[in-house]
């Protein structure tokens, strides 16, 4: 079956977990290979490129329009892209680099190497800050940021000097009792607005969204503790979490997604748990 006959049918809900594991299989060589991209040390490892890849898969199954007429491996291939890049400049770095930085130091990088290929020399400082259209101190930012991006251990030593600081003596203590006083006070609740929403679904489905999220039944164990098929269940799942995500019932918390998980950076889980519980870990922090 075609991917675009997958996506419309899992769109319109029918089969959507056998439907979504035929898409994955049928789909896994490409994801493989651009995961080979990211892949590598320092960078990311491959199997939790994969598993970022299934979420923007499942991303790209959400979004896609069959009324455009553009092949759904070409409209996935740029969530899929977009959502390896992000997991890696989120999680795979030494030092956290916001996303604004990096784009920066991208632009520094490229505009230093391409002068030095035309003319032989580096760039001087004025002529970076013209070229760049910054002014000195953004200059300084940004060479700062790419220096962060090299480190590859947080005992490395700033700079040349003998008996200088390392890198870890320059970070502040992690310890705010300040935000995590107001984190734990939005997890409460995020949580009672989640819970309150599961409450409004149909019985069946917010019995299984109990199950699976805080009785931490897999699927096969939740369809058994309630009487019906683990497909049934899955299905059951699948479109409890769709009617979470819809707008007119997601505005009250969707805050706080864009908050404290949209950004934040997992622990993946492997492809063949995640074929066995049928959940991403986005949805488990969620409803945890």
């Amino acid at each position: 079956m075609l991917n675009e006959q997958l996506t419309a049918r899992i769109q319109a809900g029918i089969d959507e977990a056998d439907n979504m594991l035929r898409l994955w299989q049928q789909n896994e060589p490409f994801i493989r290979m651009m995961g080979r991209r990211f892949a590598g040390p320092g960078k990311a490892e491959l199997e939790d490129l994969m598993q970022e890849g299934y979420l923007a898969l499942c991303e790209a199954v959400r979004h896609y329009d069959m009324e455009q007429e553009v092949p759904f491996i070409s409209y996935a291939a740029f969530w899929i892209k977009q959502g390896m890049k992000r997991y890696i400049e989120n999680c795979c770095g030494t030092v956290r680099i916001p996303t604004h930085a990096r784009d920066w130091v991208r632009r520094y990088r490229k505009m230093t190497a391409e002068y030095c290929k035309y003319y032989g020399s580096e760039p001087g400082d004025d002529t970076l800050c013209a070229l760049l259209q910054i002014s000195r101190e953004k200059l300084q930012a940004v060479r700062k940021s790419a220096d962060m991006e090299k480190i590859c251990s947080l005992s490395e030593p700033l700079g040349q000097v003998d008996g200088g600081l390392d890198m870890e003596e320059t970070i502040a203590s992690g310890e705010d009792l300040e935000e995590d006083a107001v984190r734990r006070l939005d997890y409460q609740n995020m949580k009672s607005m989640l819970w309150e929403a599961v409450d409004g679904l149909e019985e069946k489905q917010a019995e299984v969204i109990r199950c699976r999220f805080q009785d931490q039944k897999t699927i096969r164990e939740t369809g058994e503790a309630i009487g019906i098929t683990k497909d049934a269940a899955a299905h059951q799942q699948y479109n409890a979490l769709r009617l979470l995500g819809q707008p007119s019932r997601c505005r009250r918390y969707r805050g706080y997604y864009e908050e404290y998980l949209a950004a934040s950076c997992y622990h993946h889980v492997g492809l063949e748990t995640f074929n066995r519980t049928w959940t991403s870990e986005v949805e488990r922090e969620a409803l945890r």
